[in-house]
């Protein structure tokens, strides 16, 4: 453990719940983030689970609000971590970057002590918290601007973390795994690089909070302290394990235009390659652009914000590279 996560989690009691705080220094105005540490039987092991690392992305931090007002300690095999708001600027202003430095927090692990305000905040949670974990959770809706198929996303990294990375990932019961290869600076490519198994599902977008949205999150939060084995089996997990787990890649298809989008799918729809998705049109309403599917596949991410400049991702396209064996 760093020197920071020492602080935090060495005089915590057994079978106890804490709200802690994180402070950033020197910081104008201060800045804080809090966070509860539930201890149970045992000390270890110590799991993660933190979102609104992007403060558009709201499913999962109205789940860790409802699942930090449930746990009992008593029924915890190690330590639980939760952090429903990893990036309070951006959740305040309600975007994906920090509104102070413009920076994504989620790329700027394991971060800089003396860097900008978003590094700063990646260092402050990485030593404190990051580090000292077993497993990582890292929760993430789509933005505001688009909606996706629930799905995980895991390093293709394999060595032995990256093994238990995936299978932490396959844990979780979703249809889609998605084994990638992270930008650098993501929370879970910097938290693998340290040995520790992290893995990041995405769930719902849209800048809401859904009864759907929530319900998936819960199971998967639930299957995930099962298999760290912090729960007994027998906690609650609303939805099935999917029968025929897809490995899979992506596709994106972008906008060339600047314009009005109008879809001609749903998420979740799977389409042939050629298929219409979509249609962008001028200010007089002439069709200027039709997007179509490069691949047949399911469409997984869509954009639901009608105005879009070139470069905008309109869809993205899942697809199995190959089946999985179901649990």
């Amino acid at each position: 453990m760093s020197p920071g996560s020492q602080r935090v989690f060495a005089k915590l009691k057994l079978r106890s719940i804490n709200l802690l705080t994180l402070k950033l220094r020197g910081f104008p105005g201060g800045l804080e983030i809090p966070f509860h540490v539930f201890v149970g039987r045992a000390s270890k092991p110590r799991v993660l689970l933190i979102a609104g690392v992007h403060g558009d992305e709201y499913e999962s931090v109205a789940v860790l609000h409802d699942i930090a007002s449930e746990i009992n300690p008593n029924d915890l095999g190690g330590t639980l971590t939760i952090v429903p708001v990893a990036n309070p600027q951006a959740f305040y202003a309600g975007t994906r970057r920090n509104p102070v430095d413009l920076g994504d927090l989620n790329r700027s692990f394991p971060g800089n002590p003396e860097g900008t305000t978003s590094e700063r905040v990646a260092d402050l949670l990485f030593q404190n918290l990051v580090l000292a974990s077993d497993g990582v959770l890292s929760m993430h809706c789509w933005s505001k601007e688009a909606t996706v198929v629930p799905y995980v996303e895991y390093s293709v990294d394999r060595t032995e973390v990256g093994r238990r990375s995936f299978a932490a990932a396959r844990a979780l019961g979703l249809k889609f795994l998605h084994p990638y290869t992270w930008h650098p600076g993501l929370l879970v490519a910097a938290a693998t690089r340290y040995g520790i198994p992290s893995i990041e599902p995405e769930v719902g977008g849209m800048g809401t909070v859904t009864p759907d949205g929530q319900r998936i999150y819960r199971s998967i939060i639930y299957r995930f302290l099962q298999h760290w084995k912090l729960l007994e089996p027998s906690a609650p997990c609303t939805d099935a394990l999917h029968p025929d787990p897809e490995i899979i890649d992506h596709s994106d298809c972008l906008s060339n235009h600047a314009g009005l989008f109008r879809s001609c799918v749903n998420v979740g729809d799977v389409v042939k390659k050629g298929s219409l998705l979509g249609t962008v049109h001028d200010l007089t309403g002439r069709c200027i652009e039709q997007a179509r599917a490069s691949r047949a596949g399911t469409v997984g991410i869509l954009r639901t914000f009608a105005s879009v400049q070139p470069g905008d991702r309109l869809a993205q396209l899942f697809w199995r590279i190959q089946r999985h064996p179901a649990r």
